[in-house]
């Protein structure tokens, strides 16, 4: 689908199928044309936005005959999947950036495409890339802006591009401290894990995509089409310094996102120690019994003649069962004043 804002340098009556709201200063702003008057509009040296949403093999192709763009440029347009990217031409320059999106346990970019040229803007992208909806409204309700040129468009563009990635950082950083609390005070949580490293995986995502990123505005700047305002120039520069920050803030998370997993294997740790030392507080508890077992067994020498003990075997009997206890006893004891138990 193909939407699009054209400004007229004067007021004229709208074309039949058009949309047009007077700016003032002798100007009106016309919205969703055909692909005939588009033409004409640009060939009259007016500005235009188009937005094409889900595009379509024939809007692409219109495309690549009204602007001859570059067969990599079309390629780009009809493939997902790639890098941020910035391809500068003698007649405009192709820019690509990436919007995130959680979708079930997974991060992913949604592309949207821009072409500058000297008097046109032209977006390409999925439906599901909404990033653009509000610069694109921005732009209706002041069409004064257009007077900045068609770089400003770039520049809202970029901006509200890079403000999706604040509320996805922002819940990434509560799902962490939660995780710590959680874990802090139970320890038990065993889906904790899987979530931190689901987390990280996130995390992950979202620098493979902020720092193609901020390599392409850093080279944006020093285009001349953006460079030649030093009002616009300063703008990128900022967008720039915020993908910094977020740069930054990544990095911070995922420091934080390594102590929450060292709580997770500390707490392993402590769990396999407990658990070897029941184990061996049993084995020693079983000690004893083994050793008094074994010396009264008299298994171990033999005699001529059997040997028969002027006492009863009851007596026998409980005196070893009290031998066994008053051990497990003094291994209590000295277990505890060392500490162990």
């Amino acid at each position: 689908m193909i939407r699009s804002l054209v400004i007229t340098p004067n007021p004229e009556s709208s074309a039949a199928g058009e949309v047009a709201n007077s700016s003032g200063n002798g100007r009106i702003l016309r919205r969703n044309l055909t692909q005939t008057s588009l033409e004409a509009y640009l060939a009259e040296g007016s500005t235009l936005w188009i937005d094409i949403t889900t595009p379509e093999d024939e809007e692409i192709r219109w495309l690549e005959t009204w602007l001859q763009l570059s067969p990599t440029v079309v390629a780009d347009l009809l493939r997902e999947d790639r890098r941020p990217t910035l391809l500068v031409y003698p007649r405009y320059l192709f820019l690509s950036l990436f919007q995130p999106h959680a979708q079930s346990n997974m991060l992913v970019g949604k592309e949207i495409h821009c072409i500058i040229g000297e008097h046109y803007f032209i977006t390409v992208r999925k439906a599901d890339a909404s990033a653009l909806e509000e610069a694109y409204d921005r732009v209706i309700q002041n069409p004064d802006s257009w007077q900045r040129g068609v770089a400003y468009f770039l520049y809202l563009t970029a901006q509200h591009i890079i403000d999706t990635y604040y509320p996805l950082l922002d819940q990434i950083s509560n799902q962490l401290n939660d995780l710590e609390k959680k874990l802090l005070s139970d320890s038990n949580d065993k889906q904790a894990q899987k979530s931190v490293y689901r987390i990280k995986q996130h995390l992950i995502g979202l620098r493979q995509m902020i720092a193609p990123q901020r390599e392409v505005l850093s080279n944006l700047i020093g285009e001349q089409r953006v460079s030649s305002n030093s009002d616009i120039r300063d703008l990128f520069r900022h967008l720039y310094e915020r993908l910094l920050g977020i740069y930054d803030v990544i990095d911070s998370q995922r420091d934080l996102t390594n102590n929450v997993l060292d709580i997770i294997a500390n707490q392993q740790s402590i769990k396999m120690g407990e658990a070897v030392n029941r184990l061996t507080i049993i084995s020693m508890v079983f000690l004893p019994f083994t050793f008094f077992i074994g010396l009264f067994d008299s298994s171990f020498f033999t005699v001529r003649e059997s040997v028969i003990l002027p006492i009863n075997g009851w007596s026998i009997s409980i005196a070893i069962i009290l031998l066994m206890l008053l051990s497990i006893l003094m291994m209590g004891m000295v277990f505890r004043r060392r500490g162990w138990i």
